[in-house]
């Protein structure tokens, strides 16, 4: 391939393709009522922040005297205006002890070996920590302590498992309010070992961000760099040294260049492979090659074509249809959508200059790197991304693939190498007309959008059903009554209760003690000492009427009987007569160790059922949970993006209601308005301003960061993720972290930015959505151009300020403005002005841009080269001339000065003023036949 130096061969061969640009340039001088008006809010922001900074250079005492808080009653004020903080900056301490020093340290500066010493002298620090910073984290730990008596039970938590739950939090509490009173203590010593030790500087260190701060100075110093006359934020400068009051203008100027496309030729590239016949053989080459045309519903719709790793060929070898799309997903591009045309505008730098050719210079060479660097990208992508499968085979198979028969007939080894035919395409660009344009911004357009909203439900977890547990609970006490025969019969002996000292009273009988019933065991602690209450029932027997007898009871060891007897008084008791007695007693009866520990071992095993269960339930709810997060996940990725023109529009509508509101002012935007005067207005407004051709600049997020917005799955607790969600970078929680999962798609841009993101919105409604502003741009129509500027004058639009001032410019160009308007209206006002103004400027802008138009319409002979015969001239206007003549060779490959065209193209307006060439392969590869050199493993030309 070689350089190509002689384009006269190309002459004639029409555009297969083209495709529209513009470059939007606004310009400078008028004061804008709308863009004031909001640089007034940023400026009231701004007063309130230079009073939070002088603030802090003071220091005030002020306090109130009389406080009756029961009564919400204050009185006796005592005011101190404030004095200026003493020398030295002092840091903002984490340590409490740090900060009731700090306090301490604002009154007096303290700096060298003796004020410190004196100021720990005069401050015990151990009365600080605990007068003051222990009382703190008393509070802090009461306050968050009482907050832990609020949590609710997890899923599935019991009441004892919560109760434990919070007791381990307080301990942690605890532990955590000791560690931090014991680095308070060690902070103390810390301090009191360096003033101990005269180290000065570590101490200064420690307390002060800046020892040879003055907060006199600083405040004087905030004021002076403060401005007072805050107009503009975005222009400052003084191209003159005479105009003070610079701001951007609500008008701009909008160039539109075509690009069109040419097929020149083609030729051979390099290899890509390489085939070698044997004497006599034959050898099929099948290409299997699969052409895939992604159209814009395509590309919306099947993610795999992109990222898919398949053994196919994805080929875009169009660069035409290649630069369409590229303009279609360039953030920075403006939009616009209309039946007639479509066409988008990289470029909104400012100018100064209202000169028709100097604002057409910078757009000429915007678009010239635009394009280029557009242009060369693509064609590159086109190259990586093509690619083609050739199989040698043995036999013939049945395929729809191209089928290459190679065979040698003669005695010698034959080469092939495979190369692949590229394609020369030309590219010329063309001015083809100038627009006025009204600028203005809307803020917070996304408010004013509506957002999708996914509908899912989730499945439920399959839970274990728990039973009801009722606790079996231990049988109460049983006593059992009985009754025992006892007879007194000693004949004359006395009998003492001293006799028989291990009972204390006098035994007649013994009773065995019956069998307790089943779990059930003799309840001993209710018998102290093994003594039992004997009631007496019942006697008989001679002369024994009306006497009154006391008995008595008592276990044996090992409570298998009890000694039953009777209690005598102090002298014992004779009587020589036989007396039958009926006593009886009650047996207490507990449940038995066993029987409890039966029991207990029947409740253990319910609970630990129950447990179990309930464990089982809470494991099949995190899963259930994790399903139905991942199931969200997955298709909030997978949905569907909607159309491009759909939502393009929609943005559209959205800038429309602000600006018409504008146009229309806020009394006749109203719902109650008379539909009359609302169709009159638009039909007025729409013969002024080309609406329909309306473009917008999505200013870039990071002017004025948007509001956090989290993934939201509307379905548990984020938090609860944590443990099953892996991090592979810091295993840090950091605000604006999102989830995905193996099958998700990647997450939009803007995930790791923490922008509201719309389901089924495409990335440019992202940024729409989380713009802090965007900046729309209204063509007014060829023709139109002095009604609409009238109609910006208005009061309730943009104003008429600025617009006296003098215009800045050569002086050249300042008298070829006023001889040309004086020319066109004698009585024209620039002809009273002793200097031109802003207003005479835009008036002669208005003037040129409107004879351009005129321009347009007039058909004429191109293309206009000495050298070109009469008879091969064709007639068209200057916009069509590329379409009817086709390729005219551009001298020199770019014009950046329209006021120096081509010889050729001597016109001032619609020049075609870049050209250059692109390389493209195709889908198609040539064998051609080679040679090598046997010795050194070159290549020989060709013969």
């Amino acid at each position: 391939m070689k350089k190509i130096t002689d384009y006269d061969q190309f002459k004639s061969i029409l555009p297969y393709s083209s495709e529209m640009f513009g470059v939007y340039q606004p310009l400078i001088g008028w004061k804008s009522k709308r863009i004031l008006q909001r640089i007034e809010k940023s400026a009231q922001v701004q007063n309130e922040f230079l009073l939070d900074q002088l603030i802090k250079h003071f220091n005030s005492d002020t306090s109130i005297t009389d406080i009756d808080l029961r009564g919400c009653e204050l009185g006796n004020p005592h005011f101190n205006l404030g004095e200026f903080l003493p020398s030295g900056k002092l840091l903002n301490q984490r340590s409490i002890l740090l900060q009731e020093l700090r306090k301490r340290l604002q009154k007096n500066t303290v700096k060298n070996v003796d004020e410190w010493r004196e100021f720990i002298a005069n401050n015990d620090l151990k009365k600080i920590l605990n007068e003051y910073v222990f009382r703190y984290y008393k509070e802090e730990f009461r306050e968050k302590c009482g907050r832990l008596t609020t949590l609710r039970p997890n899923p599935a938590e019991t009441n004892e498992g919560l109760f434990l739950r919070v007791m381990q939090r307080k301990e942690e509490l605890y532990q955590q309010l000791v560690s931090q009173l014991k680095t308070e203590s060690i902070i103390a010593r810390i301090i009191i070992e360096l003033v101990n030790s005269q180290s000065v500087a570590p101490l200064n260190k420690i307390f002060y961000s800046n020892v040879n701060y003055n907060s006199k100075e600083s405040f004087w110093s905030i004021v002076k760099n403060f401005s007072e006359n805050f107009k503009d934020p975005y222009l400052t400068f003084d191209p003159k040294k005479d105009i003070n009051n610079v701001s951007l203008s609500p008008l701009g100027i909008v160039h539109l260049f075509r690009q069109y496309f040419f097929e020149f030729d083609t030729f051979l590239g390099s290899p890509t492979g390489h085939v070698w016949l044997a004497p006599g053989s034959t050898v099929e080459l099948i290409e299997i090659s699969t052409r895939k045309t992604i159209t814009e519903k395509t590309y919306q719709t099947e993610y795999e074509s992109i990222t898919k790793m398949e053994k196919s060929t994805t080929e875009q070898d169009e660069i035409s249809e290649a630069v369409k799309q590229d303009n279609k997903n360039d953030l920075k591009l403006g939009f616009t959508t209309t039946v007639n045309q479509s066409w988008g505008t990289g470029s909104a730098s400012a100018s100064g200059s209202l000169n028709m050719d100097r604002t057409q210079q910078t757009a000429r060479e915007t678009t010239h790197k635009k394009m280029r660097e557009q242009t060369q990208k693509l064609s590159s992508e086109i190259r990586e991304n093509f690619k083609s499968t050739f199989k040698t085979i043995t036999e013939e198979t049945n395929t729809s693939s191209k089928r290459y028969v190679l065979s040698n007939s003669t005695p010698d080894l034959i080469n092939y190498e495979l190369r692949r035919k590229m394609r020369q395409v030309g590219v010329q660009v063309q001015d083809i007309g100038s627009f006025l344009c009204w600028e203005t911004f809307v803020d917070e357009p996304g408010e004013d959008l509506g957002l999708a909203t996914l509908v899912h439900i989730a499945k439920p977890a399959d839970l274990i059903p728990k039973p009801v547990i009722t606790e079996t609970v231990p049988p109460p006490d049983v006593s059992t009554n009985f009754t025992v025969q006892a007879v007194w019969n000693f004949g004359d002996n006395r009998k003492h209760n001293q006799d028989f000292p291990e009972l204390g009273f006098v035994p007649l009988t013994t009773f065995q003690v019956p069998a307790p019933p089943d779990g059930f065991e003799l309840q001993k602690s209710n018998y102290p000492n093994r003594f039992i209450n004997i009631k007496y029932i019942s006697h008989s027997g001679e002369d024994s009427e009306n006497q009154v007898w006391a008995f008595n009871g008592k276990f044996t060891p090992d409570y298998s009987q009890i000694e039953i007897g009777v209690v005598t008084g102090p002298d014992g008791l004779e009587w020589d007569e036989r007396i039958d007695f009926v006593v009886g007693c009650t047996l207490l009866y507990t449940a038995s160790a066993a029987k409890l520990a039966e029991i207990a071992a029947s409740n253990a095993a319910k609970k630990a059922a129950a447990t179990e269960i309930d464990t089982a339930n809470a494991e099949k709810t995190r899963q259930a949970f994790l399903t139905a997060a991942k199931e969200r996940i997955e298709m909030a990725s997978n949905i569907t993006k909607r159309k491009y023109e759909d939502l393009r529009e929609e943005e559209r509508i959205i800038v429309y209601r602000r600006l018409i509101k504008s146009l229309m002012t806020d009394i006749h935007y109203q719902v109650k308005t008379e539909p009359k005067t609302l169709h009159v207005l638009s039909e007025l407004i729409n013969s002024i301003f080309d609406v329909n051709k309306m473009l917008y600049f999505v200013a870039p997020e990071w002017w004025k960061p948007r509001k956090k917005f989290s993934q939201y799955l509307g379905v548990g607790d984020f938090q609860s993720l944590t443990a099953d969600s892996v991090n592979w970078s810091d295993n840090v929680a950091r605000e604006d972290n999102y989830l995905i999962t193996d099958k998700s798609h990647p997450a939009p841009m803007g995930s790791s930015l923490g922008w509201l993101l719309q389901l089924d919105g495409d990335n440019l409604r992202n940024a729409f959505l989380n713009a802090p502003w965007v900046k729309a741009v209204i063509p007014i129509r060829p023709g139109k151009e002095r009604a609409a500027i009238n109609w910006l004058k208005n009061v309730n639009v943009e104003g008429a300020d600025g617009l006296d001032a003098a215009y800045a410019a050569p002086q050249a160009e300042l008298d070829e403005i006023k001889a040309k308007l004086l020319a066109l209206d004698p009585g024209d006002e620039v002809g009273s002005h002793p200097q031109v103004t802003i207003n005479d400027a835009i008036r002669f802008l208005c003037t040129q841009v409107a004879q351009k138009h005129e321009e347009s319409n007039k058909t004429d002979h191109y293309p206009k080269g000495a050298e070109i015969h009469d008879d091969d001239k064709v007639s068209a206007t200057p916009i069509d001339k590329v379409y009817e003549y086709g390729f005219y060779p551009l001298q020199g490959s770019f014009r950046y000065d329209p006021s120096n065209p081509d010889p050729n193209n001597p016109d001032r307006n619609f020049q075609v003023f870049d050209q250059w060439v692109e390389i493209l392969p195709t889908d198609q590869v040539v064998p051609v036949e080679v040679t090598y050199n046997p010795l050194t493993g070159r290549q020989e030309p060709p013969a």
